[in-house]
C-alpha cells in the first residue's frame, strides 16, 4: 500500500477511460476504483498523472482510494512507485510514456484520419444480410457522404469462432466485398475471442488445448452479452497462431482487408483460470489487444495497456442521451493522457441501436447533429445509424458538413497522428495540457487538437451560444472574429455551428 498526499492545486488525470467524468481528481475528491476486482469495458492503464509534474506507474493494476487530500493505492505486489521532478502535465505524461511505453514509430492506417469509417450495427442489428450492408454502403453515396472505412458487425458468422460466413444471410461474400472495394470502401469484420459450444470448431480448439479453462480444469463457458461460449487462450502460442489462421483465410479466401476486435474484456477471464501461460485476466485482455499489431486496419474498444502501440482505440458504447455526449470530450481526453492516441467517438449518434428503429421516440435529431460536430475534430469520425434514414434532411446535412470540417484537417489530424508514432503525446489534449498555470485544470468540456485548434462542441440540448475558455493569445473563431485570450468567451453556436478557434 502506498499514500501520497495531493498537493494544493493538483490535478491527477488518466487511469481508466470510461470514468473520464471523474477526472481530474483533487484534494477535493471522493473517488474510488478498484482494477484489481472490476473492469470497466474500455480502456484502462496503471497511470496516473499529475499537473505538479508527477506520475504513478505499475506493470500491474492497483486499486485507488481518493479521500482527505490523500491518494491510496494498492495491490497484491506492491510493485508501483511514484515518480516526481517534472514540472508540468505535459512534463510528467511525456516522461511516463518513454519510461514504460515509448512509441514504435507506427499509425495504423492514414485511411481512420483522413475517411469516415461506417458501422453496420445500427442499421442491420443481427441480421447483417448481403443486401443490407450493400443497400447502406450504396446509400452512404447516394447522400453525400464519401466512402471510407466499412465494418461489418456481429452477425455475419455461422456462429462464433467459424471462419465462413453466414450463407442464408451472405451468399456470396467475395461479390460482396469486391462490390464495397469497387464503391471505395475498405473491409472490416467483427470478431470476437469466443468460441460457440457444441460446434466443429469448438471440438477441436478444445481437444488441442486452446481454450481457457477453470480453476478446477473444466472448459470454461463464460456469459457475455450474447449469452455462453468458450474463450480462446491468447496465452498459448499454438491457440494464437490456429486464431491467426482463421483471420488469414478470411483475407485470403475473401478479400477482407481488417478487423474490429470487439469483446476480450477483463471481465471474461478470471485470475484463477487454468491457462498455458498463467496469465491473469487482465494479461489475457493485453494478449487480446496485441493480436491487433498484425492487422494494420484494427479497432478495439476493451483494452489494458497497450499504450504506445498503433491500435484504434474506440470509446464503449454510449447510449443516445445528452449526458452519454458530454461524456465524449472527457474520456476521449482520458484516452490521450493514457498513451492511447488513436481514438474514435463510438458510433455518431450513439451505439444503442434501438434509438434509431423506425418510428423509435426516443431520437433526437439536434442531439445526433451535436454527436457529429463533436467527432469532426477527433482523430476520427464512425456513423453507423444512417443520418438520411433517421434524421430530418435539414439536420441529415449539418453531418455532411461536420464531416467536410473533418476532410478540411485531416492532414493535420494526420500530422499529429504521426507525431504521436514518435513521442506518444496526446491528439486531443486537455486544456492544461497545452496551457499550464493559467487556470486550466479542471476544463474538460473543450479541447486542443494539437497546439493550433481549441474546440468546444455544444453538448447541451437547446444551447446556441457556448461559453469558452481561451488561453492567453488571439483566437480566431470559426466566423473570422479574433479574440483577445486569457478569459472566457460566449460565442455564438446555431445547431450548424461547430465551435471551435484557430490559434493566431
Amino acid at each position: 500500500m502506498k499514500t501520497i498526499n495531493i498537493q494544493p492545486n493538483e490535478y491527477w488525470y488518466g487511469l481508466c477511460v470510461n470514468e473520464g467524468t471523474k477526472f481530474p481528481l483533487s484534494d477535493r475528491s471522493a473517488f474510488s476504483w478498484h482494477a484489481t476486482r472490476r473492469f470497466s469495458g474500455n480502456q484502462e492503464a496503471p497511470l496516473l498523472v499529475s499537473n505538479k509534474g508527477r506520475f504513478l506507474w505499475s506493470e500491474r493494476p492497483y486499486d485507488v482510494d481518493v479521500a482527505d487530500g490523500v491518494i491510496t493505492v494498492s495491490n497484491e505486489a506492491d510493485d508501483f512507485a511514484l515518480y516526481e521532478g517534472y514540472e508540468t502535465l505535459k512534463g510528467a505524461f511525456l516522461a511516463a510514456a518513454q519510461k514504460f511505453f515509448p512509441a514504435n514509430g507506427v499509425i495504423p492506417p492514414e485511411d481512420f484520419f483522413v475517411k469516415p469509417q461506417y458501422n453496420t450495427w445500427a442499421e442491420l442489428i443481427y441480421d447483417q444480410t448481403q443486401d443490407g450492408i450493400l443497400r447502406y454502403a450504396h446509400g452512404i453515396i447516394d447522400n453525400g457522404l464519401p466512402p471510407g472505412i466499412m465494418m461489418i458487425d456481429d452477425g455475419w458468422m455461422r456462429f462464433y469462432g467459424s471462419r465462413e460466413f453466414n450463407l442464408e444471410a451472405i451468399p456470396d461474400a467475395r461479390a460482396m466485398i469486391k462490390e464495397l472495394h469497387d464503391l471505395g470502401f475498405s473491409v472490416m469484420l467483427w470478431m470476437c475471442p469466443f468460441i460457440s459450444p457444441d460446434t466443429t470448431v469448438y471440438r477441436e480448439a478444445d481437444s488441442k488445448g486452446y481454450l481457457v479453462h477453470n480453476a478446477d480444469g473444466s472448459t470454461a463457458l463464460r456469459h457475455w452479452w450474447n449469452g455462453f461460449s468458450c474463450v480462446v487462450d491468447m496465452s498459448n502460442p499454438e491457440a494464437a497462431k490456429w486464431f491467426r489462421e482463421m483471420l488469414d483465410y478470411l483475407m485470403t479466401e475473401y478479400g477482407v482487408d481488417g478487423f474490429k476486435f470487439d469483446a476480450g474484456d477483463v471481465q471474461y477471464y478470471r485470475n484463477d483460470d487454468q491457462n498455458y501461460g498463467g496469465v491473469t485476466a487482465h494479461e489475457q485482455c493485453e494478449l487480446w489487444a496485441k493480436l491487433g499489431l498484425e492487422y494494420p486496419l484494427n479497432e478495439y474498444r476493451a483494452c489494458y495497456k497497450c499504450a504506445g502501440l498503433p491500435l484504434v482505440q474506440r470509446l464503449c458504447d454510449k447510449a443516445h442521451r445528452w449526458g452519454a455526449v458530454a461524456k465524449l470530450l472527457p474520456d476521449i481526453l482520458t484516452q490521450g493522457i493514457l498513451g492511447f492516441p488513436y481514438g474514435c467517438p463510438d458510433m455518431i449518434g450513439g451505439g444503442s441501436f434501438t434509438d434509431f428503429l423506425p418510428g423509435a421516440p426516443s431520437l433526437k435529431p439536434e442531439l445526433f447533429a451535436r454527436y457529429a460536430q463533436c467527432a469532426a475534430l477527433m482523430p476520427m469520425m464512425q456513423y453507423s445509424a444512417a443520418p438520411w434514414r433517421v434524421l430530418p434532411k435539414e439536420y441529415a446535412d449539418i453531418c455532411v458538413e461536420a464531416g467536410k470540417i473533418h476532410l478540411n484537417y485531416a492532414e493535420y489530424i494526420l500530422e499529429l497522428a504521426r507525431n504521436a508514432s514518435v513521442t506518444n503525446e496526446p491528439i486531443l489534449r486537455y486544456m492544461e495540457y497545452e496551457f499550464p498555470g493559467e487556470g486550466m485544470e479542471t476544463v474538460t468540456d473543450q479541447f486542443m487538437v494539437g497546439t493550433k485548434l481549441l474546440a468546444a462542441p455544444v453538448i447541451e440540448e437547446g444551447a446556441v451560444t457556448r461559453d469558452v475558455r481561451l488561453p492567453e493569445g488571439q483566437w480566431k473563431y470559426v466566423d473570422g472574429v479574433i479574440y483577445d485570450g486569457g478569459r472566457t468567451v460566449t460565442v455564438d453556436a446555431p445547431v450548424t455551428v461547430l465551435p471551435y478557434f484557430e490559434r493566431v
